[in-house]
């Protein structure tokens, strides 16, 4: 089952939002080269066709258009980037557990 959002990892339960957004920026850091690069790929994968529809489009309809469109991109790129990093989370926790523990001291 796929990730849709942060809430829905039960190893980021007892966090707040922002300690989960800090976790998995540092889950994303624990990638590989090569993860790294198919992430990237994958949201682009995704992304892409949106780019090529607002290619036809001309004038003032664009503008409504890349305002929901920038208001999308966390929707449609959040799971790709949970999905890439969850293998990761365990690392990045304890990780983040001590960053905390030294900035406490």
């Amino acid at each position: 089952m796929i990730a849709w959002k942060l809430s829905q990892i039960a190893a980021l339960t007892p966090y707040k939002l922002r300690e989960k957004q800090q976790i998995l920026a540092l889950a994303i850091a624990e990638l590989s080269g090569t993860q790294k690069v198919c992430l990237r790929i994958a949201k682009l994968c995704v992304l892409i066709p949106f780019f090529i529809m607002f290619a036809y489009i001309k004038g003032w309809g664009l503008v409504p258009l890349l305002l929901v469109a920038g208001l999308l991109y966390p929707l449609l790129t959040s799971p790709i980037d949970i999905w890439f990093a969850k293998t990761h989370f365990a690392q990045a926790i304890s990780l983040f557990k001590q960053q905390n523990i030294t900035q406490a001291n």
